[in-house]
């Protein structure tokens, strides 16, 4: 160390004498500086006298002193981890720059801020570019729903499958949550079907588009279910419809133009019984379907029939304005038609196919429409 630079030390060493408030300021100024514009000048002794006195200071130092040296360290790979943790521990004003850019925070720092400071300082650390998995957990765990919007906003976080499954649950019930989970590009396939039950029209279609279901994770399910797949009986006790769609397959009449023609006659059933044959899937379900505000499950089914697009529209316009009681709502506003029919072009038959029979062999999906069903019986609106 050079003569001039024994005598800034000294002097720093003796300002620090000084008690006064223009004088603690004087001193905490100076070592912010040469901290900032240190070129290796200190040894290792003398850099940490220096971060000791700093440390010793930072309470006597109003915000903005402290505001501009966390602005100015927050960047450094080498300021001393001690000052850091210090600062991203200050008040939010101060803590922000680090909890936000800094990486020498480590795990345990950020663990330790989750669990004692405010909420502002997890909605800094949910902003970062290094979030593991780990720290997704706790945000998740300790934040409330502003926090864990940020978190799910964050691309660049990792979140675990558990915390993924966690938060899709949660997106039942917090809108919020639901754009921005399925514009992540960490989602599971799986886990973004699951979520098209309760979010918009919108996002369904963009689940529909965007997510198709590998095919190998398909042939699995379906040989783990062999033997369980839903099957149409016809008893001695059935309804007039469950009989007449028995003879019309035992004829090989069940078409999707007699189905169009059920609906036109308002024969409700037997159009919810024949569709639910074709399907394989529950009169329930299919009931469900067609009484959705939204027609994109629907649309699934139809193009994995391969129904083809006037059918699709005469299914689509009869089902939105009849009602189960039979009562004729309001007709559907011209563009309502032209985005599902945009859709349904947009939506290919592979796709199709491969969603319905995940929904044929999904027991997940069944439970999933029967317990939003239960939420709504008191407020169902029907079509």
């Amino acid at each position: 160390m050079s003569q001039d630079e024994n005598k800034e030390l000294s002097a720093l060493i003796a300002l620090s004498k000084d008690s006064s408030a223009r004088g603690r300021r004087q001193l905490f100024s100076n070592i912010s500086d040469l901290f900032l514009t240190d070129d290796n000048r200190l040894s290792e002794r003398e850099h940490a006298l220096v971060t000791s006195i700093l440390t010793k200071l930072l309470a006597e130092i109003e915000t903005t002193l402290r505001q501009n040296l966390a602005e100015g360290l927050a960047e450094l790979s080498d300021a001393p981890h001690d000052l850091i943790s210090l600062l991203a521990n200050d008040e939010i004003d101060v803590a922000r720059p680090i909890l936000f850019k800094s990486h020498l925070l480590e795990e345990p720092d950020l663990i330790e801020i989750i669990q004692n400071r405010s909420k502002e300082h997890l909605l800094v650390i949910a902003e970062r570019d290094d979030i593991s998995p780990t720290i997704s957990e706790l945000l998740i765990n300790f934040g409330d729903e502003d926090v864990v919007s940020h978190l799910i906003e964050n691309g660049d976080a990792q979140i675990s499958r558990e915390s993924m499954e966690y938060l899709v649950e949660e997106s039942k019930r917090i809108d919020r949550f639901q754009e921005p989970l399925i514009a992540r590009h960490d989602i599971p396939t799986d886990l973004a079907h699951k979520m098209f039950w309760w979010v918009s029209a919108a996002l369904r279609r963009h689940i529909l588009q965007n997510f198709e279901i590998d095919e190998l994770e398909l042939n699995e399910k379906i040989i783990a279910a062999a033997k369980v797949e839903y099957h149409y009986d016809v008893s001695a006790n059935s309804s007039h419809a469950d009989k007449l769609v028995a003879e019309l397959v035992a004829r090989n009449e069940l078409t999707d133009r007699f189905l169009v023609q059920t609906l036109r006659s308002k024969q409700i059933r037997l159009f919810i019984t024949g569709l639910a044959y074709k399907a394989s899937l529950s009169y329930l379900t299919i009931s469900r379907f067609i009484y959705d505000p939204n027609a994109e499950a629907l649309a699934v089914v139809l193009r994995a029939l391969e129904f083809d697009r006037n059918a699709f529209s005469a299914v689509f316009l009869l089902t939105r304005n009849i009602s189960d009681s039979g009562m004729t709502k309001k007709m559907t506003r011209p563009e309502e038609v032209g985005i599902m029919m945009k859709f349904y072009d947009k939506l290919s038959e592979k796709n199709a196919k491969s969603t319905l029979r995940s929904w044929q062999l999904e027991k997940d999906f069944v439970d999933i429409v029967e317990e939003l069903d239960e939420n709504l019986d008191d407020q169902r609106i029907y079509l």
